[in-house]
């Protein structure tokens, strides 16, 4: 039961955050692109099952496609993002999550969160970029200052999600 509830609980994260990507982040930032749902990625458990964490993050990727019209560009980054979480928590904080069965993201120091959501915001936003420039036949944006502007505006908002969610506790 407690496996169903937490599957449940997820679930209405990827509706939520899919809502609020897709309604209200979407139009704004001004052509530059901040994509909240990768916040999925940095909420789910780090010792939850991996084939159900590898799963949803297709579908919340799949969702964004299919309401944005990409193509499986969102689906492929996002899975990718989250196939690499673990080895990019690994680089920034050792092997320091593995000893802890209630890992949370809210243990590690400032600038190791700072760099470890930056990091895998950068992979994710590079590989949707770089898929999304291989559909397009013109090259009006130059993809690695759209990559950096991105990731650091998303880097942004997890940040305040996880500095007022701190407040919270």
């Amino acid at each position: 039961m407690n496996s169903l509830k937490s599957f449940l609980v997820h679930v209405f994260y990827i509706f939520i955050l899919c809502l609020i990507q897709i309604s209200i982040l979407n139009p704004i930032f001004f052509g530059w692109s901040t994509y909240i749902y990768i916040l999925f990625i940095f909420i789910y458990s780090y010792h939850g099952n991996r084939f159900l964490f590898l799963f949803l993050s297709f579908i919340i990727g799949w969702i964004i496609d299919y309401c944005m019209n990409t193509g499986g560009n969102h689906a492929f980054s996002t899975t990718l993002s989250a196939f690499f979480r673990l080895r990019f928590l690994q680089f920034f904080d050792g092997k320091n999550y593995i000893n802890k069965s209630d890992f949370s993201i809210y243990e590690l120091p400032f600038i190791r969160k700072i760099l470890y959501i930056f990091s895998l915001v950068l992979m994710h936003h590079f590989s949707l970029f770089i898929l999304e420039i291989f559909k397009v036949a013109h090259f009006n944006k130059i993809i690695l200052l759209r990559t950096i502007l991105s990731s650091i505006f998303t880097t942004i908002l997890c940040i305040i999600y996880f500095f007022f969610r701190k407040i919270k506790h």
